[in-house]
């Protein structure tokens, strides 16, 4: 066979393939909710796992371990919520299918995320291409992973917290800004990366950040931040500012 015949014929069923794997037709958008109950937890895991999109996530004041309402308008967009009970430990999954795709044309992905702030919560994030808005404050935290994707993360953690715990950002590529409180001890340490490194309410002591309240707060939150390439701002605020 005629060797610039092979080649048409792979490239038409290349694009054949990737035209069935993108699927990139405009379709309506879908609402969908999940409620989860913590049956009988003590403490949870928490993963989120997000490609592109936008992703808010707040604490609440309910009975539910998650109220969660989705947005999309592809069908392997649909995320999968997977919720199990070890022992004393509920560990909660949501995330995006893994084989996805690639998404062309105009794209919906929308997670509003509520969690119930009656239960310790160890919290990971993994972020894609977005917007994220992280307002923890009420939750019970013993530990906040996040490795950043693309695009922009706005976390709040400030406000009173009755415990200790450590909070780790993996920076990626755009922006974060993460508001911290003003009563409760805040010492934050901030490895290399090709970004900006902006702080409000912090004084410098060699390697860390620390606010007025460390080392006079019975309550210490330990921050490590590795940059990526964007900028990072941190600021201490007062904790009934106004929800982000």
């Amino acid at each position: 066979m005629n060797r610039s015949l092979v080649k048409t014929a792979f490239l038409v069923l290349l694009l054949t393939a990737l035209v069935a794997a993108c699927d990139d037709e405009p379709r309506s958008v879908q609402t969908e909710t999940k409620t989860v109950a913590s049956g009988g937890a003590k403490s949870v895991e928490v993963e989120l796992r997000m490609g592109a999109g936008e992703l808010r996530l707040t604490g609440a004041a309910q009975e539910a371990l998650l109220e969660a309402t989705f947005r999309f308008n592809r069908e392997r967009l649909r995320p999968e919520v997977d919720y199990r009970v070890s022992g004393d430990t509920g560990v909660l999954r949501v995330g995006g299918r893994r084989h996805s795709g690639i998404n062309f044309g105009r794209v919906r992905n929308d997670w509003d995320l509520r969690l119930g702030k009656s239960l310790p919560v160890d919290l990971s994030l993994n972020l894609g291409a977005g917007q994220s808005r992280l307002d923890l404050r009420g939750l019970d935290l013993s530990a906040v992973d996040i490795d950043m994707g693309v695009g922009e993360m706005t976390m709040d953690i400030s406000g009173p917290h009755a415990r200790s715990f450590r909070v780790r950002v993996n920076g990626g590529i755009g922006s974060a800004t993460v508001y911290l409180p003003a009563d409760v001890g805040v010492r934050a340490r901030i490895n290399g990366g090709l970004g900006s490194i902006h702080t409000h309410g912090l004084t410098k002591q060699g390697k860390l950040y620390t606010n007025d309240a460390y080392g006079r707060s019975p309550v210490t939150i330990d921050i490590e931040i590795d940059g990526g390439i964007g900028s990072i701002d941190l600021r201490v605020e007062p904790g009934d500012r106004t929800k982000i």
